[in-house]
């Protein structure tokens, strides 16, 4: 009997005993090894406990139970061995964002269920004399420059978020700002590494630079390297794009270069750029890598969801500064097409990177709002499909203007562009207004 087979065989004892204790020595017999190696190497291969599995999958039968049967909440508690009703609530509002009896009322499949895990032996990685390169790497979805690497990585690691929840609970897919082209790199409801916390992982940073000014870029590109021999890709700073969080999922030693992915490189084959040039930023901090290790806890979702409409709400009624250059939200937006409703606007980086990143972005809004809403009460549901239909109606204005914004449109001031542009970007700040204004409607049924 080979290994994978005893491994999936001790997770098949383990679903047959869900509703009666689990005798780890059994576990322990099947695989042929100490309980202690089987748990450690669980985690390894499922990234969290073999305790959070049961607890999960327990949960999830639980949950079935309850919407499939009037059983009373305490004896399908006590079924999945929780002593009182309390207990059970408790775990299972931690673990879906609802109480049982909420579940149990709500319509359609809108909580996660937690499914059986199977072991299975494949190839992740490429590993010569030289060089390390992980394979079946994910391409970027969306034009993101902080959270769409964060993506890719957490799917190569076994999470099963789409492009499109990320974008959203990031905030990045509710954004519009502009005035200078780091605007997509500065205006976020998290920055990376805490959002990546906030999603309940632990990770290592690793600068290029210390605190006194000294480059230690050496230590992060060999904390890459061991990282990614231990089979996890890495997020670096400006390794291979310009001042974006790119995933590193190789190396070769010979000609000292990352390998990997970016924004716009790498999608049809992996880029290559010499490990240094993450220490090489100019203008910004050389913010090094990110090395995602384990998640440490769940994230609730109903929470991060709710958290994340109320962040979109608020981006969007923020008011421009004194200037007006550094605007975001509505008030930019209605500024941006105002702009070029006068003589002498001039089409620079700013707009193009800002539209490149916008425009994308905005279409996972769509997608997500979608996502989440059957997970809502109808009025709540009703009020996320309108905005859902208002954001969509920007994404195809926002397609309309790429002759005249994106970085294949002229430089520099053209009447004739501008003339053009200027009603649609004038109806894309409206539909994206009305779409805020739907989400605040949501929100108020939230509330109620």
């Amino acid at each position: 009997m080979d290994w994978i087979s005893r491994l999936n065989q001790a997770i098949g004892y383990i679903e047959r005993n869900l509703e009666r204790d689990i005798d780890f020595d059994e576990v322990a017999h099947i695989t042929a090894c100490p309980i202690g190696l089987f748990q450690r190497l669980f985690v390894l291969s499922a990234g969290y406990t073999l305790t959070e599995y049961i607890r999960r999958r327990r949960l999830t039968r639980a949950l079935e139970n309850l919407r499939a049967t009037d059983r009373k909440v305490i004896d399908i508690a006590l079924m999945y061995g929780y002593e009182t009703s309390d207990a059970f609530g408790v775990a299972f509002k931690r673990l879906y964002g609802v109480t049982p009896t909420q579940a149990r009322q709500s319509s359609g499949d809108e909580l996660r269920h937690y499914d059986r895990i199977y072991f299975t032996l494949t190839i992740n990685y490429i590993k010569g004399d030289k060089d390390m390169v992980l394979v079946n790497m994910d391409n970027y979805r969306y034009y993101d420059p902080l959270f769409e690497g964060v993506r890719i990585i957490l799917s190569y690691m076994g999470e099963k978020y789409s492009p499109e929840y990320i974008q959203g609970i990031s905030g990045s897919a509710f954004m519009i700002a502009g005035g200078c082209p780091s605007r997509p790199t500065c205006i976020y409801d998290k920055w990376t590494p805490d959002f990546l916390r906030y999603l309940g992982f632990d990770i290592t940073e690793l600068p290029c630079y210390d605190q006194e000014g000294k480059d230690i870029s050496e230590t992060m590109i060999a904390g890459v390297k061991h990282h990614i021999d231990g089979g996890k890709p890495a997020l670096v700073w400006h390794a291979f794009t310009n001042f974006e969080w790119d995933v590193v999922c190789g190396y070769d030693e010979d000609a000292q270069k990352f390998i990997g992915r970016g924004t716009y490189l790498g999608i049809d084959d992996y880029h290559r750029e010499t490990w240094n040039r993450a220490s090489t930023c100019e203008g910004v901090p050389a913010f090094g890598a990110i090395l995602i290790n384990s998640r440490q806890s769940p994230l609730n979702e109903r929470e991060a969801e709710i958290a994340s409409l109320e962040a979109a709400v608020k981006h969007a009624r923020q008011d421009l500064d004194e200037e007006g250059v550094m605007g975001e939200g509505i008030k930019f937006y209605k500024r941006w097409a105002d702009e070029y409703s006068h003589e002498g606007k001039d089409r620079g980086a700013a707009d193009a990177y800002c539209y490149q990143v916008y425009s994308s972005v905005r279409k996972a809004a769509v997608t997500y709002l979608h996502e989440i809403g059957h997970k809502y009460g109808e009025s709540i549901l009703e009020n996320l499909r309108f905005a859902e239909l208002n954001f969509e109606h920007e994404v195809e204005l926002l397609a309309q203007a790429r002759p005249y914004l994106s970085w294949d449109s002229p430089w520099g001031v053209n009447e004739e562009r501008s003339a053009s542009l200027a009603p649609i970007l004038k109806e894309a700040a409206e539909s994206y207004e009305k779409g805020i204004a739907y989400i605040e409607k949501a929100l108020a049924c939230v509330m109620v």
